[in-house]
């Protein structure tokens, strides 16, 4: 609903230029410029509204609102709808009856672009969503200071001591019931339908939290790339069976890390999307 709010506000305002500047002095629509500039003026304005919108929504509900608040996370997805409305992405969920009926599990998911988290809050609107995130992420701005608030947890790969601190806040997290995504794969794959080494220490999430374990696939086509804007983007999210921890609970990091590859890679071979 934001984003196609945003869509009516650049549209009003490039047609309010056209209508005042253009049309009103010869009642014709004729000069190049104006109309030019009045598409301009409504996508600077849209934009304007967009970023506010963020900055008063963080300063009344992110700082506000506990962190598993149901309305801060409507307000973040509402956001995240932007991106995925002006890229026309459009994703098919398959396999949503696997997720648990509460949240506080962690979910272990490929990495393929930028996209991914709002894709991921976007389709999974019933629960907390929160992600082990790298520096960037924390840095983008306006958006990047929401994310410490929805329980977001920044992980700083260069730091053992602060990436280890990283860990124990997810798990913690997790066990407070928030929904926790991680990538384990740690950066994006190049490649559509392959997958990057999966970071074994990633895995301690699952391990030390207790909580049951989600694997999701995000399968893309293969002319993901070639198709460009405004075309349809098409993404497909394969939400695997729930894992319950006594099923890996006596597992290492490395029999999991294999376990959970395996089922990820599954959909990327078979290439069902």
């Amino acid at each position: 609903m934001f984003a196609i709010l945003l869509l009516v506000v650049n549209i009003t305002v490039s047609i309010l230029g056209v209508y005042l500047f253009d049309y009103k002095i010869d009642a014709a629509i004729n000069n190049p410029l104006i109309i030019i500039l009045s598409i301009l003026s409504g996508t600077i304005i849209m934009l304007v509204v967009f970023f506010l919108y963020i900055e008063v929504f963080y300063v009344l509900v992110a700082k506000r609102k506990p962190q598993d608040s149901k309305f801060k996370h409507f307000i973040a997805k509402q956001i995240m709808t932007v991106p995925l409305f002006f890229t026309n992405i459009r994703t098919k969920v398959i396999g949503k009856e696997n997720l648990p009926e509460n949240p506080g599990f962690s979910i272990y998911v490929n990495h393929t672009s930028m996209m991914d988290v709002p894709v991921l809050m976007y389709k999974l609107n019933k629960y907390p969503i929160a992600f082990l995130q790298r520096k960037a992420i924390r840095e983008i701005i306006a958006i990047g200071k929401w994310t410490p608030t929805l329980g977001c947890v920044t992980i700083d790969r260069d730091n053992v001591r602060k990436g280890a601190e990283a860990i124990i806040k997810v798990i913690k997290n997790i066990k407070s019931g928030s929904t926790m995504v991680v990538f384990p794969e740690g950066t994006r794959s190049k490649k559509i339908g392959k997958l990057n080494d999966f970071k074994l220490g990633s895995f301690k999430v699952a391990l030390k939290s207790k909580a049951p374990l989600v694997p999701i696939t995000i399968l893309k086509p293969k002319n993901y790339k070639e198709v460009k804007w405004p075309f349809t983007k098409r993404i497909t999210l394969v939400i695997h069976e729930s894992i319950p921890f006594k099923e890996f609970s006596k597992m290492s990091s490395l029999e999991l890390s294999a376990k959970i590859r395996e089922i990820i890679e599954a959909p990327l071979l078979s290439n069902i999307e």
